[in-house]
């Protein structure tokens, strides 16, 4: 019982940050454009809005809302936040993606486990001294 209770709380502080984290730099960066992110948290919303759009419409989804991205910097925000077989499977859609519809790098995207959620929320808690500066 003690247990579960210690396991309860650390998983409702963390649901907090993340939820914190989507709402003081997720959408606070798009509704104010003055407000400059630093490294920490640009690599973090840029991987956030990937994320985002991936869960909902695919890597299409994601190149139609997103045309202006900087492809390197997603790049390389992938490969620190979360790993090279993601990193690269953005890669692989931004040069031939397109020719199968988003098809084997969709399904790609969403077998990887752990996801880039998991590696996200792990990204934000271990840095949320630098995401909310």
């Amino acid at each position: 019982m003690f247990i579960t209770n210690l396991f309860k709380k650390k998983k409702e502080k963390n649901e907090d940050i993340w939820n914190r984290f989507i709402d003081e730099i997720c959408y606070a960066n798009i509704e104010e454009e003055t407000i400059k992110l630093n490294p920490t948290q640009q690599k973090a919303v840029l991987c956030f809005w990937y994320q985002t759009e991936m869960e909902s419409g695919g890597h299409s989804g994601y190149f139609d809302c997103y045309p202006e991205t900087n492809q390197q910097e997603l790049y390389e925000a992938l490969l620190e936040i979360s790993n090279e077989d993601i990193a690269n499977n953005y890669q692989k859609a931004l040069k031939n993606g397109e020719d199968d519809d988003y098809n084997e790098t969709d399904n790609n995207y969403y077998s990887f486990n752990p996801s880039l959620f998991d590696y996200l929320l792990k990204y934000v808690i271990k840095n949320k001294e630098d995401i909310f500066k």
